[in-house]
């Protein structure tokens, strides 16, 4: 798996949840992290993986990678990144 390549300091997987409640979800779960922290976020293909990526970079935190997984979800990895 990708997830590897990173230090991962938590995950979420918001693959039962529809937006907006995904991007929620995903801002919770990196809110609880400090700044540096690395998120892995497990999403579903449509407008999760459309909206949270670029939800997330409109937040100021860095996308570092998305990649589909094998059953047709996505995982999205994310470094929190501070005011």
């Amino acid at each position: 798996m990708a997830e590897t390549e990173f230090d991962i300091t938590d995950s979420v997987d918001i693959t039962d949840v529809v937006c907006p409640v995904t991007f929620v979800k995903a801002k919770v779960a990196l809110e609880e992290l400090d700044d540096g922290d690395i998120l892995s976020i497990r999403l579903n293909d449509g407008e999760p993986v459309q909206n949270v990526p670029r939800s997330i970079k409109e937040e100021g935190h860095q996308v570092l990678k998305l990649y589909t997984n094998d059953d047709g979800t996505y995982t999205l990895i994310v470094k929190k990144v501070g005011d």
